[in-house]
């Protein structure tokens, strides 16, 4: 089969899917995988074909009006931001996804994409599937939408994702019937979520059942996978993520250090961060390795117990650290437990609150939202995270996640429906 795996946004977008492009092609699948421009050294270092949608995802983020959404911690704020970009340029964006299905027969696509790629998929006559990374979207009355636990009733349930589709349609509505227009289509009379939910396209949802089990009401179309990691043999030989000379010595000096980092989402407060990370080496002796990834940060203190690089390879650095400290991304959180790392969560927004959530519910680690965020409450946190209890919690779900197999599971339940 001739797929094309259609994502955009950071690397946490991004690096998944090249797992999930690895393994189809191990089936025997040709595979293109359509992300950002600025993703092309990192797809292609995996021998993965690449086609370039129009954009740079990074450049968006460190824009001046970028940095000045990202202060203001506001999800809702940062969705208008992200959407009005995105349509500042539309008319190449589009061209660029119709230049990438014109090439498959398959389609594979995520939230960020689902409205342009379904238009196209409609248009062509070609089978598509969702998958997310994400806590569920799809409607159930086990348990509400993350953002809105403070009820957990199945009538209060099944209107919290109500709500939530219809702040996710307010967003998209607009260009998606304006695009439909262009191809032809007719107008979306209702909401998008809801007509896919019609057309009982596959709707997968790539974490494990053992932080989020699949609810018995669902449709058939919605099924929980398990997470989706990159192939052992394939982990620690990208030229991406290659371990610098200064990194390697520093980490086989004294004790382990914590990892702390942000990865692709922007910080939108660094003055913030820097204070707290001088206030954890003039009072803890704990070591940190601090990974900037997108963000700027000028004045970062010179210090024996700090180490700052730009990206690290998370499967190589991991085993050789104490505990993690990051925003709640779902891939590096499944990379986090498999390596047996007690976490600490500090949520910016969108799903990372809901990760942080459940993270203190089963006992594997902290969860403190970047708005109430000091250097006490973090000092506290990594005390607290190094318990024995939480250790060995995070080995239990740690050892599950390693044995479940969410790739392959996602492979069989792909090849299926195509």
């Amino acid at each position: 089969m001739k797929i094309g795996i259609f994502t955009y946004g950071t690397r946490g977008d991004v690096q998944p899917y090249i797992a999930l492009a690895l393994g189809l092609m191990q089936n025997g699948h040709d595979v293109i995988l359509a992300a950002p421009e600025n993703f092309k050294e990192l797809v292609e270092g995996f021998d993965v074909s690449f086609h370039p949608l129009y954009g740079d995802a990074e450049k968006i983020m460190n824009l001046p009006e970028g940095q000045k959404v990202l202060k203001t911690e506001n999800t809702i704020q940062l969705m208008k931001y992200f959407f009005n970009v995105l349509d500042s340029f539309k008319i190449p964006l589009r061209e660029s996804y119709i230049n990438g299905i014109n090439k498959i027969d398959y389609i594979i696509a995520n939230s960020a994409t689902m409205p342009i790629v379904h238009a196209i998929a409609e248009k062509q006559n070609k089978k598509m599937a969702l998958t997310y990374f994400m806590p569920p979207m799809a409607t159930t009355s086990e348990f509400p939408v993350g953002d809105f636990d403070f009820l957990n009733f199945p009538l209060y349930n099944r209107l919290t994702y109500k709500i939530a589709h219809s702040f996710y349609w307010k967003f998209v509505k607009k260009q998606t019937n304006e695009f439909r227009e262009e191809l032809g289509l007719p107008s979306l009379k209702e909401n998008i979520i809801h007509h896919i939910a019609k057309q009982k396209i596959l709707d997968l949802y790539c974490f494990s059942q053992t932080l989020i089990p699949q609810p018995n009401d669902w449709a058939p179309q919605h099924k929980i996978t398990g997470f989706i990691r990159v192939p052992k043999d394939k982990r620690t030989n990208h030229p991406f993520d290659q371990l610098s000379v200064e990194l390697s010595t520093w980490l086989q000096q004294e004790n382990k250090p914590i990892y702390i980092g942000f990865g692709s989402n922007g910080v939108g407060n660094p003055a913030k961060f820097i204070s707290i990370i001088n206030d954890l080496l003039s009072q803890t002796n704990e070591r940190i390795l601090f990974c900037t990834g997108w963000s700027n940060f000028e004045d970062l203190p010179t210090h024996k117990n700090l180490f700052v690089t730009k990206y690290v390879n998370h499967d190589f650095i991991f085993p050789q650290c104490k505990l993690g400290i990051f925003h709640g991304g779902a891939g590096t959180l499944a990379t986090m437990l498999c390596h047996n790392l007690p976490l600490i969560i500090i949520s910016f927004y969108t799903d990372q609150p809901t990760w942080g959530k459940i993270v203190e519910r089963k006992n594997l680690g902290i969860h403190i939202p970047l708005k109430i965020l000091n250097s006490s409450r973090l000092i506290r946190a990594v005390s607290l995270v190094q318990s024995e209890d939480i250790k060995e919690n995070i080995q239990l779900i740690g050892n599950e996640i390693r044995n479940e197999n969410g790739l392959q599971n996602l492979i069989n339940v792909l090849e299926e429906y195509f």
